[in-house]
């Protein structure tokens, strides 16, 4: 009864058609894009000044009560990464939308001359760089950069209220 020699695992959801996964295969230039937008978050994460910015900031933790008051959509590079590798950017620009948003939100919380502040600010001129040597297109196959990924830096995700 253990022998399985017959046995023939059905499909994963993962390779479905309609999903998206890192393991689905992307044509060409999207397989590009999304190559130069790791590119961009390994430059990011190679910084000394990054590592605030690597998680989500975990405002009980450190005891920050008006930050989600102020901050209605926060972002993080991990979580950009993970949205990148499960194929949740339509687009480039939704992807550099997000980055930037990381930058705002420090910039928005923080003071300026705050070490948080100086180090969004010279990472954003960092990812300004980088992005500049990306070209603008796709992130993903079949979907297009539907009107979900422009309304705003958060894409989909700000109206599912999860970032």
């Amino acid at each position: 009864k253990d022998d399985q020699a017959g046995w023939t695992p059905s499909p994963s959801p993962h390779t479905m058609v309609g999903t998206t996964s890192k393991k689905q295969k992307l044509s060409p230039g999207v397989e590009a894009n999304v190559k130069a937008c790791q590119n961009v978050l390994k430059a990011l994460k190679k910084s000394h000044v990054s590592a605030p910015f690597a998680v989500p900031v975990d405002w009980k933790a450190l005891t920050l009560p008006l930050y989600p008051k102020m901050i209605k959509h926060p972002m993080d590079l991990g979580t950009i990464e993970k949205k990148l590798l499960a194929g949740r950017y339509s687009a480039v620009s939704d992807f550099a939308a997000d980055i930037s948003l990381v930058w705002d939100n420090a910039q928005t919380f923080n003071s300026d001359g705050s070490e948080i502040y100086d180090a969004a600010a010279q990472l954003r001129e960092l990812s300004d760089a980088q992005l500049s040597g990306v070209s603008p297109g796709p992130l993903s196959d079949g979907g297009g950069g539907g009107a979900s990924g422009e309304q705003g830096p958060a894409g989909e995700s700000r109206k599912r209220g999860r970032d």
